[in-house]
């Protein structure tokens, strides 16, 4: 059960957070500004009302209503505002570091420059870092929808765009139909060129969809994997290789892959000793914060402070950083917890050791 004491532990831990989509974080009056602004004509004219799309069957529905909404994002200043209010919230929530997902063909097919919104992107977050000391980094994540012919053309843009903070490669969109084994020559040329990889899977389709992300395009951290858990030998598989699965509860059961708490399988990846984070991937369109994940794992699978320790470790693990950063990061955490710990009287038990 989620105490007054476990609430206020929850509440102040260092944080880290590795699956967060730009576009999903923009709040409903940002939205409504900036399509007045960009005279873009939205089926919604108040905050009410677009708080009222947040509510879908499926995922092809939120992945509409998604793509519906984004279109009011158009210049470099909008992505710059967007950033910067992210990173002030992610500040406010005890957030020390984030990789964030800029999805690259809401933009190209609207004939927006997507040097345009990187350097926007990384003003925003470069002045949330200067005022919070939050430090932000940013991934591409591909529509796989689109085929893999594009995405040539969207990879030699994000090779030119890493100097502004650009880390990661990565595929999502509609999970449905399109596997990720056309991908591999795309990601091989990624990693060649010094972006680290990953990519959604497993959680709109099965565990072939995981392993093909895991085997082919050699992704190290997977958005979701939860349908892993169909798969036993899958499961030894990414405790073999150190899979992380980058796991958003809120967002499962909002797009209906999972039907109820209850049916959540992160309680059984994480007792299986697969290294799983906690994250929003899309707050605004959840309707959660990256603080109220962590209340509802609390609340519904029964982690206490030790669990809420391991999963922030495993997020600094699992960080796109240098091995320097990483460890910088990972002290900063570990001090931070030790303090808060002793300070709420919260005994260590050893369960929660960052080493490893």
């Amino acid at each position: 059960m989620l105490t007054p004491e476990l609430e206020t532990f929850i509440a102040r831990m260092p944080k880290v957070e590795l699956h967060l989509h730009l576009e999903g974080s923009i709040t409903p009056l940002t939205l409504l500004e900036l399509a007045k602004r960009n005279h873009v004509n939205l089926p919604v004219q108040t905050v009410a009302d677009v708080e009222q799309l947040f509510h879908y069957d499926d995922f092809l529905e939120f992945l509409a209503v998604y793509m519906g909404l984004a279109r009011a994002i158009v210049r470099g200043e909008d992505f710059e505002r967007l950033a910067y209010e992210l990173g002030m919230s992610l500040a406010a929530q005890q957030t020390l570091y984030a990789e964030v997902m800029i999805s690259p063909m809401q933009y190209l097919l609207r004939g927006i420059d997507l040097h345009e919104v990187v350097v926007g992107a990384a003003a925003g977050f470069a002045q949330a870092e200067k005022e919070t000391g939050l430090v932000i980094r940013l991934a591409f994540d591909y529509g796989r929808q689109y085929g893999p012919d594009q995405a040539w053309q969207v990879l030699e843009i994000a090779q030119k765009l890493m100097p502004y903070g650009l880390v990661a490669w990565s595929i999502g969109g509609d999970e449905i139909g399109y596997p990720p084994e056309p991908y591999a020559e795309v990601f091989a040329a990624a990693r060649a060129a010094g972006l680290s990889l990953m990519a959604h899977a497993g959680e709109a389709v099965g565990p072939a969809s995981v392993w093909g992300a895991v085997d082919l395009l050699q992704a190290k951290r997977l958005g979701h994997g939860i349908r892993s858990v169909d798969d036993p030998a899958l499961l030894e598989h990414l405790c073999k290789l150190g899979i992380t699965l980058d796991v958003c509860p809120s967002s499962n059961l909002c797009t209906g892959v999972v039907n109820s708490w209850a049916q959540h399988p992160l309680r059984q990846l994480y007792a299986h000793g697969v290294q799983v984070t906690i994250n929003t991937d899309d707050p605004t369109f959840f309707q959660t914060t990256l603080t109220e994940e962590y209340r509802r794992v609390v609340n519904h699978f029964g982690f206490g402070v030790d669990d809420l320790c391991h999963l922030v470790y495993n997020g600094v693990r699992a960080a796109f950083l240098s091995p320097a950063d990483k460890f910088a990061l990972l002290q900063r955490v570990e001090k931070k917890l030790a303090n808060l710990r002793s300070e709420l009287e919260f005994p260590c038990s050893g369960l929660a050791s960052p080493k490893g």
